[in-house]
């Protein structure tokens, strides 16, 4: 505690709390703007509980792939699982062609199983990208082009919005981020995370925050 706080009584100007506008992803109105980003190994229930217990904001499962989805893998449908009070029921998936993303999702859309769904593209563990998929996928332009489309299309039959996240790219000499934005606003993406390092740093190195300014500037309308 400040010598301020000890003396008053009363918390500092300076550290009131933080008044943020909310969240909009298609109909749902996240008025706490924080987003638990998905963790493999990590947000399960019991972890999105203890964080729900704490304030509110948008949880996310751990990823799952889409043709594991496809063919009903009972892990996989345990972990796109949720409690009856999480509000917001979110899940995060991830495919290397554009038929199983698009049939997973047509999957979870008719059997009511998640209100918004996020398209991983920001995974840079080698067992994904070797695959072609994570953060590797976006290079493949037409490709991403395709997934993305597809998916917009089938969360939209059941009005669920769908967000992607990615980043910067391969490499500083394969940067993507700029040019697949403006392809997924197009295709009518709710939203865009953006992971400010590319595939090669991993989870280390600095990370560049101005691409996120560049990339706001770039897309203002998502």
């Amino acid at each position: 505690m400040t010598e301020e706080t000890l003396e008053t009584g009363q918390t500092p100007a300076r550290a009131k709390q933080l008044k943020l506008p909310p969240l909009q992803l298609g109909k749902h109105t996240i008025d706490t703007p924080v987003v638990l980003a998905p963790m493999a190994g990590v947000t399960n229930k019991a972890f999105r509980r203890l964080c729900r217990d704490y304030g509110g904001g948008l949880y996310v499962t751990e990823m799952v792939t889409a043709r594991s989805l496809v063919e009903r893998n009972p892990e996989s449908l345990r972990i796109i699982d949720h409690d009856g009070d999480e509000k917001i029921r979110s899940i995060q998936i991830y495919g290397v062609d554009a038929v199983n993303v698009g049939k997973a999702i047509r999957m979870v859309v008719e059997e009511d199983r998640a209100d918004h769904i996020d398209l991983n593209f920001g995974c840079p563990v080698p067992k994904v990208t070797k695959l072609g998929g994570g953060s590797a996928l976006p290079w493949k332009t037409d490709l991403f082009t395709a997934i993305v489309q597809t998916a917009v299309c089938e969360a939209s039959r059941g009005d669920v919005p769908l967000t992607i996240k990615m980043r910067k790219g391969i490499d500083e000499d394969h940067l993507t981020y700029l040019e697949s934005a403006k392809i997924a606003r197009d295709a009518g993406v709710a939203a865009i995370a953006l992971h400010g390092r590319t595939a090669a740093q991993h989870y280390s190195g600095k990370a560049d925050w101005d691409s996120i300014a560049r990339l706001r500037e770039a897309i203002p309308d998502v």
